[in-house]
């Protein structure tokens, strides 16, 4: 798994993760990929290359609206574990 993490994909998913906001009681995030390209600096096609092996392998999913995803339960506990291995 952190073989799969020791790259670009870990960045992206880490801010989305810290970008989240509560709507309805569901955690969203509504950052599009052009903003997070920013954040990261990076470029929008390579965020969208990202995100979309994210949600290929089941760590996010995209909502029908344009720039909202939330984090898989899988996404979640692989953040948490390569967050504590990163404390070691």
């Amino acid at each position: 798994m952190i073989e799969y993490f020791a790259n670009d994909k870990y960045r992206v998913l880490d801010c989305m993760n810290k970008s989240q906001i509560s709507v309805n009681g569901e955690e969203i995030i509504k950052l599009s990929q052009q903003e997070i390209a920013d954040i990261l600096h990076f470029t929008k096609p390579k965020v969208n290359s990202v995100i979309s092996e994210l949600k290929k392998d089941g760590y996010i999913i995209q909502h029908s609206c344009r720039g909202k995803y939330s984090l898989t339960k899988k996404a979640v506990v692989t953040l948490k574990k390569l967050n504590s291995e990163e404390n070691l």
